[in-house]
């Protein structure tokens, strides 16, 4: 006759069996945690499907300032990449001009870009949430300096689905792309807009199909031509005539109509002229 399995023992047996066949949630097999996936319900959608929503407009104006104030920011350095991290091409390219290529050495910004001041003693700076419109938001920044209360107004675009500032709108009503666009025009052009100063030889000229600007600079005139590099200097020769030289055969002369210098003729050196009328 057989003998009887204990049922004690048989129970020890299953159990063991079981624990065998099935880790515990917190064991590791080849090295990976078996742990039950948690559905996270807030997460982005996969590249998949559905629209992925980007960063909000004051995440970017909130890293423009601490750049800024890190001295790692965009302005005052050569650096286009930093630029383009921040601005619209349209901005950034006018950036970059000022940076690389400063109007008389100097530049256009005579302030601080971020406070629109020279000195500086900031409290209660706040980013406001920005306000997103069709494609386009606006970001308000409030501070003191020096107990006087600013908002700066910061205009983005959604630039293949990342924000871009494109412009920055100061609390004394000048904003950062008209004062760039002053000096350099559209910063393409060798020749920005200059303005006309009334009976002097200085401001912005048509000349045949093109422009030049005129600067009164280290005892002379500065000419600048859209369709070109660097200044020609011209000197003046008596009565409404300019002239690039005092040698006939290769002087370049503006010869005017008026002592007010608002039209007359561009002879070239080689004697080809051209009409030249101030741009108004």
């Amino acid at each position: 006759m057989a003998k009887q399995t204990p049922i004690f023992f048989l129970i020890v047996l299953a159990i063991l069996a079981a624990s065998c066949t099935k880790p515990a949630s917190n064991e590791t097999t080849n090295g990976t945690a078996n742990s039950i996936p948690v559905a996270v319900e807030d997460s982005a959608p996969s590249s998949g499907g559905g629209e992925v929503v980007g960063d909000p407009p004051e995440k970017l104006v909130t890293e423009l300032y601490k750049a800024h104030d890190a001295k790692k920011g965009p302005f005052f350095q050569k650096n286009r990449a930093r630029i383009d991290q921040f601005f619209t091409k349209q901005l950034g390219d006018l950036v970059y001009r000022d940076a690389t290529a400063p109007e008389d050495g100097v530049g256009a910004l005579g302030a601080d870009p971020l406070y629109g001041g020279q000195d500086f003693e900031i409290k209660n700076f706040t980013v406001g949430k920005g306000v997103v419109t069709d494609g386009k938001a606006t970001v308000n920044v409030t501070f003191t300096n020096f107990g006087e209360k600013n908002t700066v107004v910061f205009s983005l675009a959604d630039v293949s689905g990342s924000w871009r500032i494109s412009d920055i709108k100061y609390s004394h009503g000048g904003a950062l792309l008209a004062m760039l666009r002053e000096t350099y025009g559209d910063g393409k052009t060798n020749a920005p807009p200059k303005k006309n100063v009334p009976g002097e030889f200085e401001g912005t000229y048509r000349v045949g199909d093109t422009t030049c600007t005129v600067q009164f600079k280290n005892k002379g005139f500065a000419v600048r031509w859209a369709k070109g590099s660097g200044e020609e200097y011209f000197s003046f020769m008596g009565g409404t005539t300019f002239a690039s030289s005092t040698v006939e055969s290769e002087a370049n002369k503006f010869i005017f109509d008026d002592e007010n210098y608002n039209s007359g003729t561009f002879v070239r050196a080689d004697g080809k002229t051209f009409p030249v009328s101030r741009a108004r």
